[in-house]
């Protein structure tokens, strides 16, 4: 029996409606999961956001330690102090500025290669003068060899380990930095930073600057000594003598490689000089010697320096310059010697004289002492090959030892730059 069409279309509607709230629950469902979803991701970020905002404040906190201490700490270590003064202060410092659990100032024994402790903070009271740390074991030896600040975090610092040494790890310390501190000859010590609490990828190069602060202290402290006794001029002309100058320059190596700035060496002598010592005697040689060294002197910045190599030749140490630069204070050094007048008593005129120099730029031609002077010298070659009266940079090749023969155009600069030499 059929049923009415009445109950049918009911039924049938019913169905629809049915279909349609379930429908609208579905979609309702999902745009409430929708919304969940989109909640949680807020509550995620806002989360992440508030992370990074407390990391943040943290990093600004930090930075703004570090600007308050190291103005402090720089004044104190650019103060007049003795050499001996020095590493006590050090390590005062960097355990101020790093809120280090250990800090220890380590340097070499004088009858072994060994280094030992020479001020230290959380170290045993016994190690001092009497503790031995072969100078090739540990993250103390990796800092020697490799000549730079090394941290924890380096992926080599375990390699210097060995299970028979006398290292600091197998004596329970296990540092999160070890830093060479450079004297005006060579290493003067090591700096040992344990317990540091704070991410030591950004502490890096705060250890590099606290560690340069600590050398130029030491280097200056040398220099005072030094300088009350005149142990480094040369005693005709004033400027540093060949020894104080190689310190010196090899100092600036190892501190220019930490932030790998380019600074350049120029090295120069007088033209035909021999000429006036045989003219007009070696008292006139000396007058112009003198004169040489006081222009130079006058034409260069306070941060550089002047020094006399030996006879009429002399070296200056160009800091912080690129090629362009250095090339500059070469070629007006020349110019400002060519235009001078140089009166010798007994002659009615005065004498007029030029200088050819070599310049080798770091570390384009060298990273040694011996590379770059080998390479300046080479340019000099070249400059008095020219003709004189001419600034030569050093090509690329001379890194290898090799001096190039040709008159071929070389660091932008061309043989049309180099007028005649002026004759005496």
């Amino acid at each position: 029996m059929t049923q009415p069409l009445s109950v049918v279309i009911a039924m049938a509607t019913l169905s629809v409606i049915v279909i349609l709230m379930t429908v609208e629950r579905i979609l309702r469902m999902r745009a409430l999961a929708r919304e969940s979803e989109r909640n949680l991701r807020r509550r995620q970020h806002h989360v992440t956001l508030q992370e990074e905002l407390k990391s943040l404040k943290t990093e600004l906190a930090r930075k703004r330690d570090i600007a308050d201490q190291l103005p402090s700490i720089a004044k104190n270590l650019t103060e007049a102090l003795s050499e001996t003064a020095i590493p006590a202060i050090a390590v005062r410092a960097s355990k101020e500025l790093f809120h280090a659990s250990r800090v220890g100032f380590f340097i070499p024994l004088s009858d072994s290669p060994e280094y030992t402790l020479k001020v230290g903070v959380g170290f045993p009271a016994e190690w001092q003068g009497k503790i031995r740390i072969p100078p090739d074991e540990g993250m103390l030896g990796i800092a020697l060899q490799k000549r730079a600040v090394i941290s924890r975090m380096e992926p080599y610092s375990s390699s210097g380990l060995r299970t028979s040494g006398n290292s600091l790890e197998s004596l329970g310390i296990s540092p999160d930095f070890a830093a060479p501190v450079f004297g005006t000859a060579d290493l003067a010590g090591v700096m040992i930073i344990a317990g540091c609490p704070f991410p030591l990828e950004e502490e890096r190069k705060f250890v590099s600057m606290l560690v340069d602060l600590i050398s130029v202290a030491l280097q200056k402290a040398h220099l005072l000594d030094i300088n009350h006794s005149s142990g480094w001029k040369d005693d005709l002309t004033g400027v540093s003598n060949r020894l104080y100058f190689l310190q010196r320059f090899e100092g600036e190596i190892r501190r220019t490689g930490n932030y790998q700035q380019p600074f350049a060496l120029f090295m120069f002598d007088v033209d035909r000089f021999k000429t006036v010592n045989d003219s007009y005697g070696h008292a006139a040689g000396d007058i112009v010697i003198k004169k040489i060294a006081e222009i130079a002197m006058l034409n260069t910045r306070s941060s550089d320096l002047v020094g006399r190599y030996g006879g009429d030749e002399f070296l200056v140490l160009i800091t912080s310059s690129t090629q362009e630069q250095a090339f500059q204070y070469c070629e007006n050094l020349r110019k400002k010697i060519a235009g001078m007048e140089i009166r010798i008593p007994g002659l009615a005129n005065p004498i007029r004289l030029t200088i050819s120099g070599g310049m080798a730029v770091f570390p384009t031609h060298g990273c040694s002492t011996s590379d770059l002077i080998r390479a300046a010298d080479h340019a000099l070659y070249e400059a008095k090959r020219r003709g004189r009266n001419t600034t030569v940079v050093a090509r690329a090749e001379e890194k290898t030892g090799g001096f190039p023969q040709e008159d071929a155009v070389e660091d932008g600069i061309t043989p049309e730059l180099f007028p005649e030499t002026l004759k005496p």
